[in-house]
């Protein structure tokens, strides 16, 4: 049963086929395991996956070559962000990631088993090296 106070996600996913490997994501800002750790938590403390806790992270697809779902559209949204993760969907898949697109378009959400530090270590791999985001102001 969902705890009180978490949402259900079910209604928030969108009915879409995953994105192909290739297709590039954007996260924003440095990923530490601290960082990655809490803003699962904080997932986690809010919505439930068919009553289950979701532990997860948000990140954005760039599905389209161009305009605001675009690589360079999702960079342009990110300008607070001096550095941005872009691994490949199939990277995450590799690394046992599942990929849920979640709220609207762009938007997905990782999903984790929880917070675990070997779990989070993986997805800092799988997220590979910051990057310089060239629309940081």
């Amino acid at each position: 049963m969902t705890r009180p106070g978490r949402e259900e996600l079910r209604p928030h996913l969108r009915d879409e086929r995953p994105p192909d490997d290739s297709i590039v994501i954007v996260r924003g800002g440095p990923s530490t395991l601290a960082k990655l750790a809490m803003h699962a938590r904080r997932t986690q403390d809010a919505y439930a996956l068919d009553s289950e806790p979701l532990w997860g992270i948000s990140v954005f697809c760039a599905l389209d070559d161009v305009g605001p779902a675009s690589l360079d559209g999702l960079l342009r949204r990110f300008t607070s962000y001096r550095v941005v993760h872009l691994p490949h969907a199939g990277e995450l898949r590799s690394a046992g990631f599942q990929l849920l697109p979640s709220f609207g378009r762009p938007h997905y959400t990782v999903r984790l088993s929880g917070d675990d530090r070997a779990e989070l270590a993986r997805l800092v791999d799988a997220l590979g090296p910051a990057q310089a985001n060239k629309y940081h102001r």
